[in-house]
């Protein structure tokens, strides 16, 4: 008994691990996959149900244990729709061809009649560990008496109370090791996501430019680069402090992100100054948002709500690729080039240029 649990629950372990590593795979995170994501869970947690049945250990001479429920019960209370029908037609479909044709049949009509009544129970009831256990012990009762009269079979109370017992073990060990993975992968995500980010700015620091220049130097996309330095900031944070320099770096990342919206990402290149990315643009899109952005620097700022006034200038180099061989380097390069020029001429100022 002991032997069969730990077998079928290092199973369900394992199957669980493997579902949540694959789904953390940058290429399902991207946001073109979403549904295809779901539907990869959901027929996962489908197989996990099979190969659950396909180990069921028996226990007595009419019980056979097999958590194939447990999958099922989960994905329909906690996860979407699409996810929870993708297994439970996944898991009706194996009880259908892994059991003989009669009893199979039958069986995985009851899958796919209770795992329909689940799903929609999931709209009504809150989405708690208690819901699960509740939950997760009704499909095993009902499993009993699904299987006891489709096998003419008589189980006594001690072979139902057996069998109970080690499925609602087996939910809440599962409920646990579950979330503690989820937990896992989330806070690793997490903290990939806070190494790609300034600290103080909150926007993709200098090390993620690199990356993306090297993924646009393979990728070929259009695309063009905004160079932008705050106007006078080395004075500026000498005459009022570090405090107000850094209140100045945040409210100038906060405008370019306002500004360039989804059309581009925003990068501190260091200390004073920024580079904007955008992709897809023309020449004169590029120029509208170089100057919209120039526009919305010159507006005055507080540090706090009350206080003092602060005027804010910056200059822009703004550049596309040259029609011939340019690196995405290159490119920035000639931002940053454009940008000293309109330093020259006065501050304040943008120029944009295609070479």
């Amino acid at each position: 008994m002991i032997n069969s649990f730990i077998v079928s629950f290092s199973l369900l372990f394992t199957c669980t691990v493997l579902i949540n590593y694959v789904l953390y795979l940058p290429v399902l995170r991207k946001p073109g996959f979403r549904k295809m994501k779901q539907v990869i869970l959901g027929v996962s947690a489908g197989i996990t149900c099979i190969l659950l049945m396909m180990n069921a250990y028996q226990i007595s001479e009419n019980v056979l244990l097999s958590f194939f429920h447990i999958p099922i019960t989960y994905t329909a209370l906690f996860y979407s729709p699409l996810i929870s029908g993708s297994t439970v037609i996944t898991a009706a479909l194996g009880r259908y061809f892994f059991n003989e044709e009669d009893i199979g049949s039958m069986l995985g009509t009851n899958i796919l009649i209770v795992g329909t009544l689940l799903i929609g129970l999931s709209f009504f009831i809150p989405r708690r560990f208690l819901s699960f256990i509740v939950v997760s012990t009704a499909y095993t009762i009902q499993n009993i008496l699904v299987i006891s009269f489709l096998t003419s079979s008589n189980w006594d109370w001690g072979e139902g109370l057996l069998y109970i017992t080690a499925c609602t073990a087996a939910s809440l060990l599962f409920y646990y090791v579950l979330h503690k993975i989820i937990q896992f992968f989330v806070m690793n995500r997490q903290y990939k996501e806070r190494s790609k980010i300034d600290g103080l700015t909150g926007v993709y620091n200098r090390h993620e430019l690199e990356k993306f220049l090297e993924y646009l130097n393979v990728s070929g996309h259009r695309f063009a680069v905004m160079m932008i330095d705050v106007d006078n900031f080395k004075s500026f944070n000498d005459e009022f402090g570090h405090h107000i320099g850094d209140r100045v770096l945040i409210e100038t990342a906060g405008r370019i992100n306002e500004t360039i919206r989804e059309q581009g990402s925003v990068y501190r290149y260091g200390g004073e100054e920024f580079v904007v990315i955008l992709e897809d643009q023309t020449n004169t899109s590029a120029y509208e948002l170089t100057e919209s952005l120039l526009s919305r620097m010159q507006v005055p700022f507080t540090c706090l709500e009350g206080e003092e006034t602060w005027n804010m200038t910056v200059s822009i180099g703004t550049a596309l690729p040259a029609d011939g061989f340019e690196t995405p380097k290159e490119v920035v390069e000639r931002a940053d080039a454009l940008m000293f020029e309109a330093k020259k001429s006065g501050k304040n100022k943008a120029v944009v240029c295609v070479k």
